[in-house]
């Protein structure tokens, strides 16, 4: 479960930049000024930073209770072999 939320966050991000390449191409076709372009970037970057932002936040809370929790199960096993 845990990769399918890193591949996710990784295809959306790919996403993003597959909008700009194509905002690129657009313009270098000549179908979108580059004025246009220009002031779209920064629209899509927001929305892409903001969902980072929330996807990540959230993550870094559930990373570090698996670290936690994982790190007590590690340490009561050493403590185990110890004996």
């Amino acid at each position: 479960m845990k990769a399918e939320i890193y591949n996710a966050l990784a295809a959306l991000n790919r996403g993003f930049e597959v909008v700009l390449e194509s905002l690129t191409i657009l313009q270098n076709e000549g179908v979108l000024t580059a004025d246009y372009v220009q002031d779209q970037t920064p629209f899509v970057e927001e929305l892409r930073a903001g969902l980072n932002h929330l996807i990540i936040e959230k993550l870094e809370t559930r990373e570090a209770k698996d670290w936690g929790h994982f790190g007590r199960m590690k340490q009561t096993i050493e403590a185990r072999m110890k004996e």
